[in-house]
């Protein structure tokens, strides 16, 4: 006997509540891939005293597990906050004199890119630049916002954090999560509003408040599955496309338990997307985003080593890796 099933098994499954938020709040909006692979349903809860692993596939890529797991070799993963220094507070860094002062002694590497100026976005130019993650950060989902509103997020109540997440103190994971809420705690640059999102309701809700519109597009830079992270990228005879917003707000993917992004808006920017072929035959679309203003940057700022320019002379664009958000009023490109 043969059983015919009918209708699509797909629609019988629950839309998670972040999809539906976002359907309802920005319903022409297309969700970027690096969103939409971080929202399915919530993988853990939040019970009498600790968080509790409803999806084991998580607890497989060691980044969250219960109270009750006998697993001693559960480790985070630390890769989507590598350009961290460079791309996350590389606007604000002038506000923290001792971090820019180390950051001053980073030595440029000839062989890799992180800055660039604007005038090389034309076709024919290449660079190597990492694009791509390699660990398992990139893909930690969401929760929802009610789950995630649910467990503490602030460096006060940190021993409260590593027992609901059943993290002991002093251990790698606990310093990946020390150090991340230690950067949603401190304070931005004195013109940008900032803020670590805990689910992706949040981050709708502060990329469409900063902006001032619901009409908005998020975009990503979005690389061939399988590509090297890094690698000489050249910009194919397409070229850049200019987007005409002035304002943007990017969310960087940090290293959690489950997805926060760090977002913060940035004022006098360009944006442009921008089509690459690797060396190694893949393609890319990276975002772009070209800052017009760097009169504040600190004066001994990488950028402006790597570049041999002077701050506040010309601007000066990075790529967005692929774990990264950026969110514009949606206006049409140029």
């Amino acid at each position: 006997m043969q059983l015919t099933l009918v209708g699509s098994h797909a629609a019988a499954l629950p839309i998670p509540a972040p999809q539906r938020y976002w359907n309802s709040v920005l319903p022409n909006t297309p969700m970027p891939k690096s969103l939409s692979q971080l929202v399915m349903p919530d993988f853990i809860s939040v019970g009498k005293g600790s968080v509790i692993l409803h999806n084991p596939v998580h607890k497989e890529e060691n980044w969250a597990y219960s109270k009750d797991s006998d697993d001693e070799n559960a480790r985070f993963q630390n890769d989507a906050a590598e350009n961290a220094p460079f791309c996350v507070k590389y606007a604000d860094i002038a506000d923290d004199p001792a971090e820019a002062e180390s950051l001053t002694q980073v030595e440029v590497d000839p062989n890799r890119t992180i800055f660039f100026l604007e005038k090389d976005l034309h076709p024919g130019r290449a660079m190597n630049y990492r694009l791509a993650g390699s660990g398992n950060s990139s893909t930690i989902p969401f929760l929802s916002r009610k789950t995630a509103e649910a467990i503490p997020f602030s460096s006060s109540q940190l021993p409260e954090i590593l027992d609901k997440l059943s993290v002991k103190p002093g251990s790698d994971e606990a310093d990946l999560i020390k150090g991340t809420i230690q950067n949603c705690d401190s304070p931005g640059a004195s013109d940008e509003a900032k803020q670590c999102v805990t689910s992706l309701e949040s981050m709708i809700d502060f990329a469409t408040s900063t902006l001032g519109s619901k009409n908005v597009l998020a975009i990503a830079t979005e690389v061939e599955q399988g590509a090297a992270p890094m690698q000489k990228y050249t910009i194919t005879v397409d070229g850049a496309k200019r987007l005409a917003a002035s304002n943007i707000m990017v969310c960087h993917k940090m290293s959690y338990a489950y997805a926060v992004f760090y977002c913060h808006s940035i004022e006098k920017t360009t944006t442009y997307v921008v089509p690459l072929q690797g060396a190694d035959g893949s393609k890319a679309k990276a975002v772009a985003a070209c800052h017009q203003d760097t009169s504040q940057w600190y004066p001994n700022h990488y950028a402006f080593k790597e570049l041999n320019v002077e701050r506040g002379t010309v601007p000066i664009c990075h790529f967005l890796k692929a774990e990264d958000v950026a969110w514009v009023t949606n206006q049409k490109p140029t």
